[in-house]
């Protein structure tokens, strides 16, 4: 083998083997976001579901009404509520899917792409209306997940 086959050689398996964009690191981390998404995504039902048992609600029936709310957008809408939560400061994970819940039982349709709909879920999970600043967190939130609708 002459040297320049081996620096070659060389050159090659060290680019695969430092370069995870290259190697095969890629696809396990591809793989690792897409469980952690449907992992999410099975999170975003089930937290409505236990919540809406957790009121009283037979278990079967909370089932129900969770999976009609997400419908076959849960993988959107669990994307959305991330954004929200980590975004906005002063709205947790729990409140979001409280606040949920209770719009699930109602049968009432979310867009959380929607500004107003932000300071809606806003007003009514803190009780006040929301500041300057969470009002141009909330602004950024809508317009992040209007992107992510297409």
């Amino acid at each position: 083998m002459s040297k320049q086959n081996f620096i070659r050689i060389t050159l090659f398996v060290s680019v695969l083997a430092f370069n995870p964009a290259v190697g095969g690191e890629s696809v396990s981390a591809q793989v690792n976001k897409r469980s952690a998404s449907a992992q999410q995504t099975r999170t975003v039902t089930s937290s409505i579901a236990n919540i809406l048992h957790k009121r009283g609600l037979d278990e079967d029936a909370a089932k129900k009404i969770s999976d009609g709310f997400a419908e076959e957008n849960e993988a959107l809408l669990a994307l959305m509520i991330e954004n929200i939560a980590k975004h906005c400061d002063e709205i947790s994970r729990n409140e979001i899917f409280e606040y949920l819940s209770t719009e699930a039982l109602h049968r009432k349709n979310v867009k959380l792409d929607s500004y107003a709909q932000l300071t809606h879920m806003f007003s009514r999970i803190k009780k006040t209306s929301p500041d300057k600043q969470t009002r141009k967190q909330l602004s950024r939130i809508a317009k992040h997940n209007s992107e992510l609708l297409g």
